[in-house]
C-alpha cells in the first residue's frame, strides 16, 4: 500500500494516475464529479496504449450538476480515438456513487489501483489536499471493480454515445428557456433523454436505423381497451382545470400518467387506434415533448416581463447584475441568453423577430452604448453623490452588513475595462471610453486604486518589519514577540520567486533578502 496526496507536484494524484494509465490498456474510473474538458488530460500521448475506458459517475436529476457533467461526457466522447472507436469508452450511471476508484490493467491483468477521496477533477487531482491509496491485490481489485459495476441500474448501463450527444439539445432549450442556472435546484431531468446501447441499437432495428424516442415496450391489451375512455375522460378534466396539455412524472395520480405517457408511446411507433388520435387531436393533446411546451410558455412570461420594462423605460437593456436582491436579476440573466443564444446561432426566427420588436441590442459593442447612455450616467451620478458626501471615490465593493455594494462592483468594472480592457466576440480588446475616463478621473477615480492600496499594505508590513530589526539586528526578540514581522519574513522568504519585481525589489533595496 502506497499514499498518495496533493501535497506536492512530484506525487499528487493526476501524475499517479497519468503514469499508471502509460501501463495499461484499460482504465477503469468511478467518479460522481468529472473535470468539464477531458481533452485537457488525455492527450495522444497519454492514451497511446489504451483499448478501452470505463466511467461510471451520476447524472443528478433537478441539480445543476448535469449542466456541467453533459459538456464533460461530450467532451470525452469526442476526442479522435474514443469517436473513431480506436478506444472502446463505456460510460454508466450510479446516482448514489460517492466513492472514487480508479483500476488500470493490462491484457486483462490488474496492473493497479487507487481508491482516493479525490474525484476525477482539476481540484481532485492536482489542486485540493486529497489523499489515497494504492490496492495491487489482484482479487481485491477485482471483487472491488465487480462491487461497483453490480450497483448499476439496467437503464444506466453502458449509456448510448448518440443519447449523450442529444442530451445537448435537450439542455440548450431548457436554458434558452430559463436562462443558465445558479442554484443548485433546477427543474430538469435529463436522465429522461438517455438511452443504453442495447436499448439504441434494439430501437435502430426496429425502425429501420431511424427514430430518436424511447418506445417501452407497452401493449395495448384488452383492458387498456376498456379503461381507455375513462382515462381520456379524466385527462380532458385535468387539462380543463390546470389549463395544461402534458401530464407531470409527478403528477399526483400516476396511472393518468402512465395512460399519458403510452399515448405518445403509441403514436411514436405507429400502433394507436385511429379513433383514440383523432380524440385527442380534437381536445389538444400534444404528442412531442411536454417540456417543449413549458419552455415555450416559460420563454413568452419572459417576454412580457421584457416588454413591460420596455414599456416602463423606452428600451430592453435590463442590467445584468450578479445580485441575486436585485428587482430585475432574473430578467437580466435571460436578457443576457438570448444575446448568447443568437451568437451560437440556435435563437429561432420567431424569437428573434419578437425581440427585435422591442429594440432589442444584439450586442453591447454597438454604437448605441455611447459615452453618456443612460443607465453609465445614472451610476456615474451616484458616484458623483458618494464623492460629495464622502469627499473621495474609493467605494467598497461590500456594504458594512456584508451584502454587495453594486455602485462599488461597478467602478469596479470600469477600473478593469480601463486597465485591462474586455475581450469582444470578434477577438478584439474593448477598453473603456476616453470620455467615461476623462469623467471618472474628474471626480478623482484612482484607476489604480488595488494596485496602489496593495503597495501601500505591503510598504506598512515592511516598515513594521524595518523597526523590529532595528531593535533586534539578529532577529532574536524575547519569545512570543513580534510574530507577526516574523512571519512576513518566512513568507517573504519561501515566496520570494513568486513575488511582484516591485516587492523583491523593495525588499532587495532593503537588504532583507
Amino acid at each position: 500500500m502506497k499514499i498518495i496526496d496533493n501535497l506536492s507536484e512530484n506525487s499528487n494524484h493526476k501524475k499517479y494516475i497519468l503514469d499508471m494509465i502509460r501501463k495499461s490498456d484499460e482504465l477503469f474510473i468511478a467518479s460522481p464529479y468529472l473535470m468539464r474538458d477531458f481533452n485537457i488530460l488525455f492527450n495522444n500521448e497519454v492514451l497511446s496504449g489504451l483499448k478501452k475506458i470505463n466511467l461510471i459517475t451520476t447524472l443528478q436529476p433537478n441539480s445543476i450538476d448535469q449542466i456541467k457533467k453533459v459538456y464533460s461526457l461530450k467532451s470525452l466522447i469526442e476526442i479522435p480515438k474514443i469517436k473513431s472507436g480506436e478506444i472502446e469508452c463505456k460510460i454508466s450511471l450510479n446516482n448514489k456513487l460517492h466513492g472514487k476508484i480508479y483500476i488500470f490493467k493490462n491484457s486483462s491483468n490488474y496492473v493497479g489501483g487507487l481508491i482516493s477521496s479525490a474525484n476525477f477533477t482539476d481540484s481532485g487531482l492536482y489542486i485540493n489536499h486529497e489523499w489515497g491509496v494504492t490496492v495491487t491485490e489482484e482479487d481485491g481489485l477485482n471483487e472491488l471493480e465487480n462491487s461497483i459495476k453490480n450497483t448499476i441500474e439496467p437503464k444506466f448501463e453502458i449509456l448510448s454515445h448518440k443519447s449523450i450527444l442529444r442530451l445537448l439539445n435537450h439542455l440548450n432549450s431548457f436554458i434558452n428557456a430559463n436562462g443558465e442556472p445558479d442554484d443548485d435546484d433546477i427543474d430538469l431531468d435529463l436522465t429522461e433523454y438517455l438511452e443504453t446501447e442495447g436499448a439504441e441499437k434494439k430501437k435502430s432495428e426496429s425502425n429501420g436505423g431511424g427514430g430518436s424516442y424511447r418506445t417501452y415496450e407497452y401493449k395495448i391489451t384488452k383492458q387498456y381497451l376498456e379503461t381507455w375512455q375513462n382515462f381520456f375522460n379524466e385527462f380532458v378534466e385535468f387539462k380543463k382545470k390546470n389549463n395544461e396539455v402534458t401530464v407531470p412524472r409527478d403528477y399526483e395520480n400516476r396511472s393518468l400518467y402512465t395512460w399519458y405517457r403510452k399515448q405518445k408511446i403509441f403514436n411514436t411507433n405507429g400502433t394507436i387506434p385511429l379513433d383514440h388520435k383523432k380524440k385527442l387531436e380534437k381536445v389538444g393533446f400534444y404528442f412531442g415533448d411536454g417540456h417543449e411546451i413549458r419552455w415555450a410558455r416559460i420563454w413568452e412570461e419572459n417576454y412580457e416581463l421584457l416588454k413591460a420594462y420596455f414599456d416602463d423605460y423606452g428600451n430592453s437593456d435590463v442590467p445584468h447584475t450578479r445580485d441575486k436582491n436585485d428587482t430585475f436579476y432574473s430578467l437580466g440573466n435571460w436578457v443576457a441568453m438570448q444575446r448568447t443564444y443568437n451568437n451560437q446561432e440556435v435563437l429561432s426566427d420567431y424569437k428573434i423577430e419578437k425581440l427585435n420588436d422591442l429594440d432589442f441590442i444584439w450586442s453591447k459593442d454597438l454604437p448605441e452604448f455611447n459615452p453618456r447612455n443612460n443607465q453609465w450616467m445614472d451610476r456615474y451620478q451616484e458616484l458623483k453623490e458618494w464623492t460629495v458626501m464622502h469627499g473621495d471615490a474609493h467605494v467598497p465593493q461590500t456594504n458594512p452588513d456584508g451584502t454587495q455594494n453594486k455602485l462599488g462592483r461597478w467602478l469596479n468594472d470600469q477600473r478593469h475595462l480601463k486597465r485591462k480592457g474586455r475581450k469582444k466576440s470578434n477577438g478584439t480588446i474593448r477598453y473603456l471610453d476616453g470620455e467615461r475616463v476623462d469623467l471618472l478621473l474628474e471626480l478623482g477615480v484612482d484607476f489604480d486604486h488595488e494596485t496602489n492600496k496593495h503597495i501601500d499594505s505591503f510598504e506598512k508590513q515592511l516598515q513594521e518589519f524595518l523597526s523590529f530589526r532595528y531593535q533586534y539586528p539578529v532577529l532574536n526578540p524575547p519569545a512570543g514577540t513580534f510574530k507577526k514581522e516574523r512571519d512576513n519574513l518566512a513568507q517573504w522568504r519561501h515566496k520570494f520567486d513568486k513575488l511582484p519585481e516591485w516587492k523583491q525589489k523593495r525588499l532587495k533595496d532593503e537588504k532583507i533578502m
